[in-house]
């Protein structure tokens, strides 16, 4: 009975250490292991040295028929699923296996005028919230990036035994709804939520169809 309660107590103090580090997230950039600004820098540049000299260089890759460009650290290699076809026009996957990373684009084929970009990313955040009740909202934004509005929500997943993070992003691109997320473990959190955001600033689009 003992060990029970030890346990018990024990998990609320991680819900309340969560709940420290979810609020600090949401009201202080300075959590970040570097900014966005430094972060665009370094895919720039094509590698990244952090100040535990850790460095990340980065691969740019052609992307649905080479009419987009992407800039990702090189430890994202292409998803392999087994028995599973994946339409490179349609979608794309890269994933860091060993780290728990994945990155995804993927076009919807649904319409969506940039008007409709905030009601499109509230129905998404409705939908995600009831599929998945162990989901907490973040943030939520509307980006405006190279004249393209992009709509961004930052959520929470709370599960055993590793809590991890996602941002997800919405763009009109050709008429349709591109859907695009980053996951990641929550502890990675501070480089890779700048790192997420520094990929969607260096990504180029072509809207010549």
């Amino acid at each position: 009975m003992t060990e029970h309660w030890d346990e018990f107590f024990l998990k609320l103090h991680h819900q309340q250490v969560l709940k420290e580090q979810l609020s600090t997230a949401e009201n202080d950039e300075s959590w970040m292991m570097i900014s966005i600004e430094e972060a665009i820098e370094g895919i720039l540049k094509g590698s990244l040295t952090l100040t535990n000299e850790q460095e990340i260089r980065f691969q740019t890759l052609p992307v649905f028929e080479n009419q987009v460009t992407i800039s990702l650290p090189d430890s994202l290699a292409p998803e392999v699923r087994t028995g599973q076809t994946v339409d490179p026009s349609r979608s794309f996957v890269v994933q860091d296996k060993l780290g728990g990373i994945l990155f995804g684009l993927h076009q919807s084929g649904q319409e969506l005028d940039p008007t409709q970009i905030e009601v499109y990313q509230q129905q998404m955040i409705e939908q995600t919230s009831r599929a998945q009740p162990s989901m907490k909202l973040v943030d939520e934004k509307i980006l405006s990036i190279q004249d393209t509005i992009i709509g961004c929500y930052e959520a929470i997943f709370l599960v055993s035994p590793s809590p991890y993070y996602q941002i997800v992003f919405v763009r009109s691109w050709r008429g349709k709804a591109m859907i695009g997320s980053c996951q990641f473990k929550l502890e990675d959190g501070p480089l890779w939520v700048p790192l997420t955001y520094a990929m969607l600033h260096t990504a180029t689009w072509s809207e010549l169809s």
